[in-house]
């Protein structure tokens, strides 16, 4: 099958994973992507085989192509942690499912090929108002958003939450469910026309991600501050998030757009009783990813299927064009997802 190549792949001679062709994109951060042959995966236990029709790209799988951010140990070296597709065939196990079905999947790898394996429990049905590419673009920020919003964040209604980099993928839909749910929806950026956009999605307020935040959080939320902080930038910026945090509030730590290290009030955290919550999805165990799916899809479903939940898509694009995608998304200014077809 047509995949696109780890890194530690392209150098092989094994005609199942030779390149077959490279790109080379206008950043120099993608000119070692190729797409080439690897190996068509055979579903096992409590697996199907799904023909993959659209993947998304996440900041994750930059990072893995980066070396930084490798797969979990027994997934799939190639990159990619979404797609969507039809069922082809079924592994030992499988119930529910039938070859033929539409269906997304939430991966931990190998999602930008022509054929993935999914754990049938990392499944979701397409609602019939979505296509392949918007499904696509779907379950990694679905599952992102619900699992650190909910599971993490314990967000209720009634609540208010700020999220920042909130023109990300994650960020757009984190806007959307956070209002499904009953919340006020604070957002945070350092481009205030780019948050604008997130307003018809449910954002209350658009703030400026720098030393202001944490009074103009509390300004925009009648003096008080937020209940819980969607924390998606990281970086020497954590601490006015935190400053921007009720007494007893909670800030859920997701992404590292900004940087890995930051300098905070360790006695801010102890007299305002403060938590701060580490979080990441793909290395979680099998039965947390299918609970976490099943959480999901028991709140979502209906109003996924009413157009009240949608994907946010800055880009569709073939397959063969990926390492300009990649490009793109390392440049930054992308509001949404970049979706490829095959």
């Amino acid at each position: 099958m047509r995949a696109l190549l780890p890194f530690d792949a392209t150098s092989t001679t094994d005609s199942d994973s030779t390149a077959t062709g490279s790109q080379t994109p206008a950043s120099n951060e993608a000119n070692r992507l190729q797409i080439g042959f690897w190996l068509t995966p055979t579903p096992g236990q409590g697996e199907v085989l799904v023909k993959v029709h659209a993947t998304a790209l996440n900041r994750a799988d930059l990072m893995q192509m980066r070396g930084q951010y490798p797969p979990p140990r027994g997934a799939s070296p190639v990159p990619g942690l979404e797609c969507s597709g039809i069922i082809e065939s079924l592994g030992p196990g499988v119930e529910g499912w039938q070859p033929g079905d539409r269906v997304m999947a939430l991966l931990a790898g190998g999602g930008q090929a022509e054929w993935v394996a999914v754990p049938q429990g990392q499944l979701m049905p397409i609602p019939d108002r979505l296509d392949f590419a918007h499904a696509a673009a779907l379950p990694e920020v679905a599952i992102t958003a619900w699992t650190n919003l909910v599971a993490e964040g314990e967000l209720r209604s009634g609540q208010t939450v700020l999220i920042t980099a909130a023109a990300s993928g994650v960020g757009s839909f984190a806007v959307q469910l956070a209002r499904a749910l009953g919340a006020r929806v604070l957002v945070a950026g350092r481009h205030l026309g780019r948050l604008e956009r997130l307003k018809p999605l449910g954002a209350d307020a658009c703030l400026l991600l720098d030393d202001s935040l944490p009074e103009a959080a509390k300004a925009a939320n009648n003096g008080q501050g937020v209940d819980l902080v969607l924390e998606l930038a990281g970086g020497q910026g954590l601490a006015q998030r935190l400053g921007a945090l009720r007494h007893g509030g909670r800030l859920v730590l997701v992404g590292l757009l900004a940087g890995s290290r930051a300098e905070i009030d360790l006695g801010l955290l102890l007299r305002q009783r403060l938590r701060l919550i580490g979080s990441v999805l793909r290395a979680r165990s099998l039965a947390e990813k299918t609970a976490l799916v099943e959480d999901f899809w028991s709140f979502a479903a209906a109003p996924l299927a009413a157009g009240k939940l949608k994907p946010i898509i800055h880009d569709v694009r073939p397959f063969d064009d990926i390492a300009e995608a990649y490009a793109d998304m390392a440049a930054g200014g992308v509001l949404g997802k970049l979706v490829l077809t095959l």
